[in-house]
């Protein structure tokens, strides 16, 4: 059975070398009055079909949209959420990419749903099952300011009953599979309680969906296997920038699957076929081939477009070996 192979979330946005960057052009074009609306849609609609086309063609099990119509994860939704205001550039945690951070000066409130377009668009031109990415309320609190409820428990609870809202639309939409993100947890093991209670809020409610929890950026060795309370089908662990994540990954409850990141999303280099081959077999024994699904360590932004489709052939090439 061939082992499962998908992608974290993020894509590269700019294309290869020489060819041109339609979405940026466009941005200009709009910024000057020359180009409307309408028409970063259509680049953006372009710009999502190209990178669900070279997923597909790498032979990605399981794709994203590439979150191509973002700047980062949590902007689109701080916008759409009542009680939030947008403040300036950071960075996002020690890559050379930034965010632009939330800052919360009232009751955060449901405004309609922010991925549901995006989602249903990608749907209807992959041929692949779409994997649908939501912040997680533990990173989104934590990568935010809280002028407003002085709690930090009641800061993360308020931000998750709008992400279940958000989940509950995307099921509605047909989203079969949810990725919440959580990196920010890793250095926040005291948040893994709050953390199972607010990851709780957004999965009791969804009916056919299967829910990863993703984490990356690190190793989850100081959460431990509590981990694994949270209630989630599939836990992300990043085994580049966290190797003893496979320590923790010999703890995995039976009933729980395991999305393991094998191939450096922050380096150009490319991993040996042979090496991921390996990596794969060790993992397959200690989980099985049914509960494992492989995957590059975090979001493929930081690389060029190149590099990324290259990463993605050696990680599907892999696995097909494994699983024949």
């Amino acid at each position: 059975m061939p082992i499962e192979t998908t992608v974290v979330g993020s894509y590269p946005k700019p294309p290869d070398e020489g060819q041109p960057f339609t979405v940026r052009k466009t941005l200009h074009a709009l910024e000057r009055g020359d180009a409307g609306v309408e028409d970063l849609a259509r680049a953006q609609d372009d710009l999502v079909m190209a990178v669900i086309a070279e997923q597909e063609a790498a032979g990605i099990d399981l794709i994203t949209d590439g979150l191509a119509r973002w700047d980062d994860i949590l902007t689109p939704f701080a916008r759409k959420m009542a009680g939030f205001e947008i403040g300036g550039l950071l960075r996002w945690f020690d890559n050379n990419v930034y965010y632009r951070r939330p800052i919360c000066t009232a009751d955060i409130e449901w405004r309609g749903p922010v991925s549901v377009d995006a989602f249903k668009f990608a749907a209807s031109v992959a041929t692949k099952p779409v994997k649908a990415v939501l912040p997680g309320p533990v990173t989104f609190a934590r990568l935010s300011v809280d002028e407003h409820y002085g709690r930090h428990d009641k800061f993360v609870l308020a931000i998750a009953r709008v992400l279940a809202q958000e989940a509950f639309e995307l099921e509605a939409a047909g989203a079969a599979h949810i990725q919440i993100d959580e990196p920010a947890l890793l250095d926040a093991p005291e948040d893994l309680e709050l953390a199972t209670n607010a990851v709780y809020l957004i999965t009791e409610q969804l009916k056919s969906v299967e829910s990863t929890l993703a984490t990356y950026f690190g190793d989850a060795k100081r959460l431990g296997p509590e981990l694994f309370d949270i209630r989630v089908d599939c836990f992300g662990l990043d085994l580049i920038s966290g190797p003893e994540n496979i320590q923790l990954i010999r703890e995995l409850p039976s009933e729980k699957n395991v999305q393991a990141g094998i191939v450096d999303a922050r380096n150009t280099k490319l991993e040996g076929e042979n090496d991921l081959v390996r990596e794969i077999e060790e993992l397959a024994s200690l989980v099985g081939e049914d509960c494992l699904r492989v995957s590059p360590s975090a979001g493929l932004e930081f690389l060029p477009r190149e590099k990324a489709r290259a990463k993605l052939e050696r990680l599907v090439g892999a696995a097909r070996r494994v699983g024949a």
